[in-house]
């Protein structure tokens, strides 16, 4: 899915939207501070990351809500991928910050294997898209502790 590539951004059905990847990351940093006011802390920091990032990206479809229960194994050795809902065009790196929540790691960077990528660069905005990540699970989901645990791994900020 990372090989098919897109000249727009963000979700599909609204991907004209945003003219940069970096726009519809800052959108969504600000529908998560609207909705859980109390982590407009870590919206803004994540907005200052953002900004300090190299986003210039050639925009990719994601699915980007990469989790192990949307991969299914089929008797015959084929694999498929559901549950397309939540695909927008971006980053693939979103996609593996997005899995490192969904696998509960504290600490993303061994995602980047499956990408075979090991540059800072690349490790940066991996960690940056986990904590964006992290900010949705944090602020949107109806499980309690889905919330907590997302809150507890976001960033520290003053």
């Amino acid at each position: 899915m990372h090989r098919i590539p897109g000249t727009h951004i963000g979700r599909l059905a609204g991907a004209r939207r945003h003219r940069r990847w970096s726009d519809y990351l800052h959108d969504r940093l600000r529908r998560y501070a609207a909705v859980a006011p109390a982590l407009g802390h870590v919206a803004r920091h994540l907005h200052q990351r953002i900004e300090l990032a190299d986003m210039n990206v050639r925009p990719l479809l994601l699915h980007h809500d990469l989790q192990p229960g949307h991969l299914l194994d089929e008797p015959a050795g084929g694999r498929f991928l559901i549950d397309w809902e939540l695909a927008v065009y971006g980053d693939r790196r979103s996609d593996l910050g997005r899995l490192a929540v969904r696998l509960g790691l504290d600490d993303p960077t061994p995602v980047l294997a499956i990408a075979e990528e090991s540059d800072p660069a690349a490790e940066g905005r991996l960690h940056l898209y986990w904590h964006i990540h992290l900010l949705a699970d944090a602020a949107l989901s109806t499980d309690p502790a889905v919330r907590e645990r997302a809150a507890s791994r976001l960033p520290k900020t003053a």
